[in-house]
């Protein structure tokens, strides 16, 4: 398995970042932990003890697979790493070389080189034998290869060697539910976890903190969020309009609007409601006068005014001369709100005895003054002369009438006796 390696170098305390592979319990040859000890190579290791790096108290002591010699009587020695490990994540170690600095390799470096004629046993105590320091240790970081976990800021050593070094994980207490708001994303409860919240639909952040980390002290940052209901802005009666309903300004709350009497709606909503953004849907209601449809002309009539074909406007008739309305004196007629004139359109008729007038008045006063005690004398006479020229009359039309039936009779004898030539005349 293969590790990113970041440490300072002992000797010039530059930061320097490497990979570091394990096969198990073996850092194979040409490992990045390599120094050169009196023209010697080291850099293959091999664990002596137990290596698991999935414990959070781990020692683990390497031993250099070839060993070196300082001359003729000093024998074979071979150079120790001293590890103690600390587990952050299962992606993420620190650990301590525990060994002071050996100057006698190159590049000087924190490893354990016994004395002459003195090779340890690889069963010996660990601590005591392999892992003495007189000096702080730096830390020293192996990173799995392509993750992104971070170092806490809290690592530190934890000595003495054999002290247990299992890290005590910072954990943050569950956080209480949230009214009108929901946990969209939530990567635990350790130290620098985050817990991530949004308000429900309708609903706005007024206070607190839609995002919040896990602390070193066990406390979560920011405080919980708080979420209320949208409010709209309000709204008042519009033009020719007024508002008949309102449940109130909240998100989903509704308005409802109608026309003034003598207006109808044209155009925008007569319902609004409240939107999760904090705006009304809709448009603003218009309202315009309501229109009459135009009259049709009135037979024998005319218009004497008209102010207008809108709501409330009037037009008045009236008949022309020698003509009466039928229906009396409603001749006006006005626009109403539902858009249709009142009353009836007019009917003018001729006006009884139009024409005549003159010649009925005649008679009328000629009945009267007849009737009258000073003409009756006077029509008296005219009565016995009347009666005298109806007698003379009568006899003259009696002579007319005998003369007449003469004269038919003369005729008839005269045509029978043409007659009568004619055949004559025939049968020869």
């Amino acid at each position: 398995m293969e590790w990113i390696y970041n440490y300072v170098r002992p000797d010039n305390n530059q930061p320097v970042t490497t990979t570091l592979q394990f096969r198990n319990t073996v850092l194979p040859q040409q490992s990045s932990m390599s120094v050169n000890v009196l023209g010697t190579i080291m850099d293959a290791w091999t664990c002596i003890s137990n290596l698991t790096l999935s414990d959070t108290d781990s020692v683990a002591v390497f031993k250099s697979d070839t060993s070196h010699s300082d001359g003729p009587f000093s024998g074979q020695r071979w150079l120790y790493l001293c590890m103690k490990f600390t587990k952050v994540t299962d992606n993420l170690f620190y650990f301590y070389l525990l060994s002071d600095v050996d100057k006698t390799v190159f590049p000087n470096e924190r490893v354990f080189n016994p004395p002459a004629n003195s090779v340890p046993a690889n069963t010996d105590p660990l601590c005591s034998t392999f892992c003495q320091h007189s000096t702080l240790p730096n830390r020293r970081t192996l990173r799995k290869k392509g993750t992104t976990d971070v170092m806490p800021s809290d690592a530190r050593l934890c000595t003495p060697c054999e002290s247990p070094c299992e890290e005590q994980l910072t954990v943050c207490p569950d956080l209480a539910p949230v009214n009108f708001a929901t946990i969209t994303n939530q990567t635990g409860t350790n130290y620098q976890d985050t817990t991530t919240y949004a308000c429900i639909t309708g609903y706005e952040l007024t206070s607190g903190s839609l995002t919040r980390q896990c602390l070193e002290d066990k406390t979560w940052s920011g405080s919980l969020p708080v979420c209320e209901i949208v409010t709209c802005p309000g709204l008042v009666d519009e033009t020719f309009a007024k508002i008949t309903t309102r449940a109130g300004s909240n998100y989903q709350n509704t308005i409802t609007y109608a026309c003034i009497t003598g207006y109808e709606w044209s155009s925008g909503s007569l319902a609004r409601q409240c939107l999760a953004d904090g705006i009304w849907n809709g448009s603003h209601p218009v309202c315009e006068i309501v229109t009459c449809r135009g009259l049709a002309k009135v037979n024998f009539a005319r218009i004497t005014s008209q102010t207008g074909k809108n709501y409330e406007d009037t037009i008045t008739y009236a008949c022309i001369k020698g003509y009466k309305s039928k229906h009396g004196n409603r001749l006006t007629r006005t626009c109403r709100a539902d858009g249709t004139w009142n009353n009836h359109p007019p009917i003018c008729k001729k006006s009884h005895g139009y024409g005549y007038c003159n010649h009925c008045c005649r008679s009328h006063r000629s009945h009267r003054r007849r009737s009258h005690p000073r003409h009756m004398s006077r029509r008296s006479r005219s009565h016995r002369s009347s009666q005298s020229r109806s007698s003379q009359s009568s006899q003259s039309r009696s002579s007319q009438s005998s003369q007449s039936r003469s004269h038919r009779r003369s005729r008839s004898r005269s045509y029978r006796s043409h007659q009568s030539h004619r055949n004559r005349r025939s049968q020869r």
